[in-house]
């Protein structure tokens, strides 16, 4: 048998096995229709029920409608929900240790001397620094632009740190395709003092530094004097280029997606 036809059923196996598993779980867990007839009847209806046998895997228990019994051999519905409950941890105390064996595995494979190439941004983005961003060719106004970049899983750009800043300016500058155009950001005015909308942090640390003009809606403005950009308080209705950034957790899903590929398909 091949290497792949021996993955193959080994993947089969395992996928039998855990849905089985699950299927054991599911009918004892802790929302299972006898556990929530337990909860609803127990104080109105504490003496309804004496007992009764149930099938649990290949074994017949008896089913107590008290929470102790005299006799050993009995099993309460506390008891028997505790029991599937200890099942359930071990399936997956078992299934994480698999995980975490399968991550050794991938982690030695790249530490041992194969380099992988940096990670690839989703279509549409460009890596600039340490993210990815989308630089829009048409104008929108900010509120559809922030509605198009969660389309395209990120949001408008909130450059918090310098070196972010710095990297994506010196982008700006130096993209022929996008040179000297102004671009939304994520900073909004609520009244007091600009902030991100994503993370409600300042805009400048500094809250006392001066952001020029009178509208609410952050830009990155372009000045040919100077050929520099800075930060202007525009008009939301007004329409710009705007820049996304793409969000953290979709960036962590790829890698995760990337992983698995790997795992899967490279390291068997």
């Amino acid at each position: 048998m091949s290497n792949d036809s021996q993955a193959a059923h080994l993947s089969s196996n395992l996928t039998a096995k855990s849905a089985a598993a699950f299927e054991r779980v599911s009918r004892v867990g802790p929302w299972s229709e006898l556990f929530e007839d337990w909860i609803i009847s127990a104080d109105t209806n504490i003496h309804a029920r004496t007992s009764k046998v149930m099938k649990f895997g290949d074994k017949a228990i008896i089913i107590s409608g008290k929470g102790t019994t005299s006799n050993k051999r009995d099993v309460s519905e506390t008891d028997l929900y505790l029991l599937g409950a200890i099942e359930k941890l071990v399936y997956r105390v078992d299934f994480l240790e698999k995980r975490l064996r399968r991550a050794e595995e991938l982690l030695y494979y790249v530490i041992s001397g194969n380099k992988e190439a940096k990670d690839a941004c989703p279509t549409n983005y460009t890596r600039v620094g340490q993210n990815c961003y989308h630089f829009s060719n048409r104008e929108f106004d900010w509120k559809s632009s922030a509605s198009l970049c969660r389309g395209m899983g990120g949001n408008l750009v909130e450059l918090e740190t310098v070196e972010e800043n710095q990297d994506v300016v010196a982008h700006l500058q130096t993209d022929k395709k996008i040179r000297g155009r102004n671009f939304w950001t994520g900073g909004l005015n609520p009244g007091l003092l600009w902030i991100w909308a994503g993370s409600a942090r300042p805009v400048h640390q500094d809250t006392k530094q001066i952001v020029n003009g009178d509208g609410r809606c952050l830009k990155l403005e372009y000045n040919p004097a100077s050929r520099i950009y800075s930060y202007k308080g525009e008009d939301c209705g007004s329409r710009q280029r705007y820049i996304c950034e793409l969000s953290k957790d979709d960036e962590s899903a790829n890698k995760i997606a990337r992983t698995a590929r790997e795992l899967f398909d490279g390291t068997d």
